[in-house]
């Protein structure tokens, strides 16, 4: 079986307090996987702003925009949950070491409430 992307969404994952990555959250009917880049520091101060950013990523060692794989979970291994964050909710995604991703998606509401019934579907095979 062709393996076909069933959803995708734009997301941020955090690291950490000083690190997220800004990416795509794809799920197929095999996997689902994020991989992103390290989200730039936002400054709204011309010029100024603009060399205070590029010297605190240097400092912080966020210079280099590499995409980067944070998962590539085959469905069989996948769990999930949403769970609340000041006033979101973010999807939880968790492996069978119990690695867990916490994910912000960027989509409106009706769809972020979907995507659970969906990694549910994909792993039924009923997509």
């Amino acid at each position: 079986m062709e393996e076909r992307v069933i959803k995708e969404a734009k997301a941020q994952y955090f690291k950490s307090a000083t690190n997220m990555i800004e990416g795509f959250l794809i799920l197929t009917n095999k996997r689902i996987l994020y991989s992103g880049t390290q989200a730039r520091v936002k400054f709204n101060h011309g010029a100024v702003g603009n060399i205070i950013r590029d010297k605190m990523e240097k400092a912080m060692g966020y210079d280099s925009q590499e995409e980067e794989t944070i998962f590539d979970i085959p469905l069989s291994d996948v769990d999930h949950k949403f769970k609340r964050f000041g006033l979101s909710k973010r999807l939880v995604i968790s492996d069978k070491q119990n690695n867990e991703y916490k994910l912000m998606l960027n989509v409106k509401k009706a769809e972020r409430d979907e995507w659970p019934n969906a990694i549910d579907d994909a792993k039924k095979g009923t997509f």
